[in-house]
């Protein structure tokens, strides 16, 4: 059974959270354990934790996968996955006396980077190129990624004879089967170093800063991740990098809201605005647009601005602007206001000239 902690007690999430709940609590821990801010002695590992956590759960199938089987996984016999046993075949020739030819230690592939962007609303709206600074591992400068300190080399290591990988015999009712494990000595890369390098401290990686310029596309959702492919971090051994992952993050507009494609935002009329129409200016991600508001509208009634929302992401043209429309109620009259108000009450329907007390004053006379 695997000895990793719970990928949902790394992010501190519950097990029923949702994709949003995910990328947030990973994105305030990242920030807050990322080796380049965070002092403690474990940042790195625990920043390495908490990707590999993420990287499960924000995968659907990987998250499926981890829920039902565990760390483990499925297909896993003896302990082990068929790609740590070499395929199919390998695992017929341990258990029937052939010996497994073990694969030899070299490079690893490097682990994924990640950096927050926080963008203007219209920024995410229209698109823009933005310039993206962080840190990654790349061959140490010093000793050109192989760990020794200058005018030294590393050795083949003895215990595995170079290879990476040592073999025990061990027998069964089968018969006899080969069990092949990574080297304790070199940790699989087939070299020793006696005398480490001073700058990355035998590791063959040091940590350097990068900028790279990023060309956000016209109609992304705030949330997404941009992946940038081979900008991560390089590999131990002349590994091949991973991915660069740019989350983006968006300022909230003062005025506009984004619903998907389209933008939603509120005006406020008075009285007779709403009851005689109106032509108003109003905020739109164009700009100040004019807007007519018809005659007799009514509180919440909104009005389509027809391609005036964000450009589609996934297809062209624009989703539309909603306007919703707010009547505001005026909680001080003067004597006059309040005179004509009074005479055009008892004009309405519902008024006085009805048949009886208007309907304000009925519910005055309930509580009296």
């Amino acid at each position: 059974m695997s000895t990793k902690p719970d990928y949902y007690d790394v992010l501190g999430v519950e097990r029923t959270a949702g994709p949003d709940e995910i990328r947030k609590a990973y994105r305030d821990l990242a920030r807050r354990h990322h080796p380049d801010v965070s002092r403690e002695s474990d940042a790195t590992a625990r920043f390495q934790q908490i990707n590999e956590a993420y990287e499960v759960l924000r995968d659907k199938e990987k998250r499926a996968n981890y829920d039902r089987f565990g760390h483990d996984g499925p297909g896993a016999p003896f302990g082990a996955g068929f790609d740590d046993f070499g395929g199919i075949g390998d695992v017929f020739d341990a258990f029937f006396g052939g010996a497994r030819r073990p694969r030899p230690g070299g490079a690893q592939p490097g682990t994924d980077a990640r950096v927050e962007v926080e963008l203007d609303f219209l920024e995410s709206l229209f698109g823009v190129e933005i310039d993206v600074s962080y840190r990654r591992l790349e061959p140490c400068g010093t000793c050109n990624g192989n760990g020794a300190a200058p005018g030294t080399r590393p050795t083949s290591c003895a215990p595995c004879r170079g290879t990476g990988q040592v073999q025990r015999a061990q027998r069964s009712i089968f018969g006899q089967f080969v069990n092949v494990t990574v080297c304790d000595t070199c940790g699989g890369a087939g070299q020793v170093v006696e005398s480490k390098c001073p700058t990355c401290t035998g590791i063959g990686l040091e940590r350097v800063a990068v900028e790279r310029k990023v060309r956000v596309p016209a109609g992304l959702q705030p949330g997404t991740e941009l992946r940038l492919t081979g900008e991560g971090n390089h590999g131990p051994r002349g590994g091949s990098p991973g991915d660069l992952y740019v989350g983006i993050d968006v300022t909230p507009h003062p005025v506009l809201e984004r619903d998907g494609d389209n933008i939603l935002s509120n005006v406020v009329i008075n009285v007779a605005e709403a009851a005689l129409g109106a032509n108003l200016e109003v905020e739109t991600a164009d700009g100040p647009n004019s807007v007519k508001i018809p005659a007799g509208i009514q509180a919440g009634t909104p009005i389509r601005l027809r391609g005036k929302g964000a450009p589609r992401l996934r297809g062209s043209g624009r989703g539309d602007h909603y306007l919703f429309v707010h009547v505001a109620t005026p909680t001080k009259l003067n004597r006059k206001q309040r005179d004509l108000l009074e005479r055009l009450r008892d004009t309405l329907p519902g008024g006085s000239d009805s048949g009886g007390r208007s309907f304000v004053e009925k519910i005055r006379a309930a509580f009296r």
